[in-house]
């Protein structure tokens, strides 16, 4: 599983330890708290982190939204109009995403329609996620422990987001939508060839799996591989 990467060595690190996590690794993480005191306790800085409210039913956070907000002027600190862009799938259902802000500023922030990058093309899932960076800011440790205050305060448009953000929720619903793309997929790509086999086979759809099945999982379901037992049903084999 792909938990992120811990590096040591290296001139530019002068004996320091580099630790990331990646989002499969945070959602395993029940001890907010504890990794807070860890933090302290050893100094470490926080050089990056990523705030998200997940909108799954896209009612109070939208594309249509986000570009009202920068409109109002609601993204505008210090009296500055904040610069954003707008990458537009076309009507194509692979999800648009709007960037406030710039990465090498250390701040930016993405508003995306995370169903659809998923593969559900009418998912009204929204994502809003904030991207901080410690380029003339420090980050504090209270940010992986209150990261819906942090999101909260990054733009004045955001000061509505509750600091509660429902994990198990939005992880279920990744792993639903990610498998029944992967069904869809397998569907279009192998259902004829399945339907041979089976006739083949004499409708013995074990003999169908034994031939077809390998081990390991789907590149895309990697990331929810912890979660996958939720969506099977009883008596289907792991």
């Amino acid at each position: 599983a792909d938990l992120g990467l811990v590096a040591l060595g290296g001139k530019s690190q002068r004996g320091s330890l580099h630790v990331e996590l990646s989002a499969q690794a945070c959602a395993l993480i029940n001890d907010w708290p504890a990794l807070k005191a860890w933090g302290e306790q050893y100094k470490a800085n926080i050089t990056r982190v990523d705030l998200a409210h997940d909108d799954l039913t896209g009612e109070t956070a939208s594309i249509n939204t986000g570009l009202a907000w920068l409109e109002a002027g609601l993204f505008n600190l210090n009296g500055r109009p904040a610069k954003a862009r707008l990458i537009d799938d076309l009507g194509s259902g692979d999800g648009k995403t709007l960037y406030v802000g710039k990465r090498a500023n250390g701040k930016m922030l993405r508003i995306y329609e995370k169903g659809k990058q998923l593969g559900d093309s009418q998912s009204p899932w929204v994502r809003v996620e904030a991207e901080l960076r410690n380029k003339s800011r420090v980050i504090p440790w209270d940010a992986v422990t209150r990261p819906g205050n942090y999101l909260a305060g990054a733009y004045p448009c955001l000061a509505y987001l509750s600091a509660i953000q429902d994990k198990i929720k939005t992880i279920t619903k990744a792993v639903e939508i990610s498998l029944d793309a992967s069904v869809e997929h397998l569907h279009q790509t192998g259902g004829k060839l399945i339907n041979l086999l089976m006739h083949v086979h004499s409708g013995d759809a074990f003999a169908v799996v034994d031939e077809l099945k390998r081990s390991g999982i789907p590149q895309r379901l990697k990331a929810y591989a912890h979660y996958l037992h939720a969506t099977e049903s009883p008596g289907v084999p792991s």
